[in-house]
């Protein structure tokens, strides 16, 4: 069973299928994620490190800007970004 997912290639965020305690590790392809934190179910997990004004790809499309830095492996939700769907941005 899948325990995470990634739904497209520009994506730099993924899907946790369960509830992931701090220290999960997660594999995508060859690479390895391990979360910096607790991650609930159905939420985000940095792929990547990413910089406060960065954009959240997920699905492909932008859907978030990084309120402040992000490292690889963190929770990120409405504490770290702001939404930008239905905002015009690409």
């Amino acid at each position: 069973m899948k325990t995470i997912v990634k739904f497209e290639e520009k994506d730099n965020v993924a899907v946790v299928l369960l509830d992931s305690p701090k220290n999960q590790e997660f594999s995508i392809g060859d690479e390895k994620i391990t979360a910096k934190e607790n991650i609930p179910y159905g939420h985000k997990i940095a792929l990547q490190a990413m910089k406060k004004g960065d954009t959240v790809y997920k699905y492909g499309e932008p859907v978030a800007r990084c309120t402040e830095d992000i490292d690889k492996g963190s929770w990120v939700h409405v504490h770290n970004v702001e939404s930008i769907r239905g905002l015009g941005h690409r």
